[in-house]
């Protein structure tokens, strides 16, 4: 039998009573004006924090990492944030989105369309544009209102002269790629877009770094894209990206025109005999060779080539680099001056061949080996199926060698034997979740005892094994977790040897 709270007993039959209390004791009996008046005393005695009072330099830095709806929501909080919104700083770097400075608008075949709006674009052109440097054209999908915005810059900066001079880098990729049905499409750009694109780059006479990716236009098309640029900013331009600008081969000669460029980024499809001559005679110090999926027509330049560029600029540095979702291989250049090979794929994985050929052709330059991003494919545990013995001749052939970053799955004992081998070996990288806790290399004969001893010893434990590679590179070493391997960033552009 249940009972009330009191401690009476009741049966299933009596009603049970509950009591709510909404009122605290003390406040029985009073108004409800005075529990409000209290509420308000407590929010004028909470304690707000000064951030209304940082310094213009942190307000510029902070508005610099927002989006432009999230800068706009910002300079809503108080009078000192709407102020930063307009600070100089803050609109050094612009990049146009599909849905940026866009209206609605009815289409009766396609429905409700987002479009540029001209009058907000004119307007931020004519008081935002004099403060951008870096322009930004990541890949669209709406190339109507890329043609629009290019077209509204133009006759702005021809009716306010001036308004583009400020920019001195621009970054324009092309979406090429369309997905219909689980059916990819790769076309290029043409007509208008590129037409008024070109007007644009003869508007910037201050460019100092120019990008241009998968245009992949024709060949009528993409050799004289650069004409204007040659003759605005031939002693201004510093670095040229061009990564399959035209889809077949050609080779551009525009890069020997700038006589102050340092770094060239380009497609192989785009180099020639005539390019590297050029080159060679120039202040060129840093040439790579970019090969993407949507690279297909490449070349190999004949050694002849290479080994009068290299003598005619011999501060010159090549690097090999492949991005995105690339499954082919490198096209070789014989005889250049190849200081880097990096592959920035989740699909290329080391071959005995490929180790061959790296070995043959650039033993003697070679510096950077590089795998980037987590691997997509099936790695094998076998020590006779790895690419432990694979990557111990290549530290072994190329004394060069200063950064390594390895990916696949490799033993402990080879990390030990990568980093004792390896001369001149400064930066090495090795993935936490690949190496294998095992000492499965056989003795050598050219090894001593004490040698083997040591090298079982420390392939014991990963403890151990971070400490004997801190003694030999002479600074506290750790194997990375995959976030920290995907976070990995190398300056190829720097130089280790004095006189590479």
């Amino acid at each position: 039998m249940a009972a009330f709270k009191d401690g009476r007993p009741h049966s299933g039959g009596e009603r049970r009573e509950f009591k709510m209390q909404l009122w605290e004791d003390h406040e029985m009996g009073k108004p409800v004006k005075a529990r409000r008046k209290k509420k308000e005393e407590n929010e004028e005695d909470k304690v707000y924090g000064h951030w209304h009072l940082l310094p213009d330099l942190l307000l510029e830095k902070i508005f610099q990492y927002l989006s432009l709806s999230h800068r706009y929501i910002a300079s809503m909080v108080c009078r000192r944030w709407y102020e930063a919104f307009s600070f100089p700083r803050v609109w050094y770097t612009f990049v146009l989105h599909d849905e940026l400075l866009t209206k609605r608008k009815f289409n009766i075949c396609s429905g409700w369309q987002k479009l540029l709006d001209h009058i907000r674009t004119s307007h931020f052109v004519t008081t935002k544009g004099k403060n951008i440097r870096t322009l930004i054209f990541p890949p669209m999908n709406n190339l109507f209102n890329l043609y629009e915005f290019l077209n509204i810059a133009h006759y702005m900066n021809h009716r306010n002269p001036g308004t583009l001079d400020n920019v001195h880098t621009l970054r324009f990729t092309f979406a090429c790629q369309v997905v219909e049905r689980r059916e990819e499409h790769v076309f290029g750009t043409g007509g208008q877009i590129l037409a008024m694109f070109k007007k644009v780059l003869g508007d910037l006479i201050n460019l100092r770094t120019l990008e241009l990716r998968d245009l992949l236009l024709d060949g009528c098309e993409g050799l004289p894209l650069l004409d204007e640029v040659c003759i605005v900013c031939c002693e201004t331009l510093r670095c040229l990206v061009l990564v399959n600008l035209t889809k077949q081969a050609h080779t551009l000669l525009h890069p020997g025109a700038f006589v102050n460029l340092q770094t060239l980024v380009i497609s192989p499809q785009n180099i020639g005999e005539d390019l590297l001559e050029l080159i060679g005679t120039s202040q060129v110090r840093n040439l790579y060779i970019v090969q993407n999926k949507y690279t297909e027509h490449g070349k190999s330049l004949n050694y002849k080539a290479w080994k009068k560029c290299r003598m005619n600029n011999n501060r010159l540095r090549v690097h090999l680099c492949t991005e995105g979702n690339f499954k082919k291989e490198i096209i070789w250049q014989e005889r250049a001056p190849v200081k880097s090979i990096v592959y920035d794929s989740p699909y290329a994985r080391i071959t005995t061949p490929m180790m061959l050929t790296i070995i043959e052709l650039y033993k003697a330059d070679l510096e950077v080996f590089v795998h980037k991003q987590l691997p997509r494919f099936y790695m094998p545990r076998s020590f006779h199926d790895r690419i432990d013995s694979t990557l111990l001749l290549l530290t072994r052939q190329c004394p060069y060698i200063h950064t390594l970053v390895v990916r696949e799955k490799i033993s402990t004992s080879t990390v030990l034997l990568l980093a004792f081998t390896a001369k001149n070996l400064h930066y090495f990288y090795v993935r936490r979740n690949a190496v294998i806790l095992k000492a499965d290399w056989p003795k050598n004969p050219e090894w001593s005892l004490e040698f083997y001893t040591w090298l079982c010893k420390g392939s014991r434990s990963y403890d151990i094994l971070e400490e004997e590679v801190s003694q030999i590179l002479g600074y506290k070493w750790q194997m990375l977790t995959d976030k920290q391997f995907k976070m990995l960033k190398l300056d190829l552009n720097k130089k280790h040897f004095m006189f590479t």
